[in-house]
């Protein structure tokens, strides 16, 4: 009886496993999906604000707060919800239908958290988040008829079901609502 050698791959440790670089597959950029690329279409989570649809980001984690403890904040503007912890973390929650003068589209809102730790932010929207396809049939040439400050944050423009969805860039966004406060 003989034995064959095999070749054992080499591994790594965890230390170095966690610390290498991310390598993202030819041709995608950061927050891209490999639908995206090519062309093809793709599935995200969006959620609503009165009349506009909001892609939720599919690099970052979201979760959906049903009875959140928001803490208002004195002197600050109406669409500033307030300051929410959320795993022991002290996070800004936003009011975007008060941002938008948009009458919410039910009488049970749901708070929606992007992101995590010190990086996350939330958010009123109307009823649960859905899953929705688009693709390329599905996107807008132009820009439609949406308040300038989402519109200045927006990456593309989808059209589904009677709906215009909105992928934008919620970093920049809240970056830009800091500086209204």
């Amino acid at each position: 009886m003989s034995t064959v050698p095999v070749e054992t791959p080499e591994l790594m440790l965890p230390s170095q496993a966690l610390n290498r670089p991310f390598e993202l597959p030819d041709g995608l950029l950061p927050g891209q999906s490999p639908e995206d690329a090519d062309g093809e279409g793709f599935t995200a989570h969006a959620v609503r604000i009165g009349n506009i649809g909001l892609l939720l980001p599919r690099d970052r984690i979201s979760e959906l707060i049903e009875q959140p403890a928001v803490c208002r904040l004195p002197n600050t503007s109406t669409w500033f919800a307030g300051i929410m912890s959320v795993r022991g973390n002290m996070i800004p929650a936003f009011d975007l239908h008060q941002l938008f003068d948009i009458a919410p589209a039910g009488t049970r809102r749901r708070m929606i958290v992007v992101g995590e730790n010190d990086k996350a932010v939330a958010f009123w929207a109307d009823d649960y988040p859905r899953l929705v396809s688009l693709g390329g049939d599905s996107e807008l040439a132009g820009a439609p008829p949406l308040p300038a400050l989402i519109r200045d944050h927006a990456h593309r423009f989808y059209h589904d079901d009677d709906q215009i969805w909105v992928d934008w860039n919620i970093e920049t966004f809240v970056t830009t609502l800091g500086a209204m406060i």
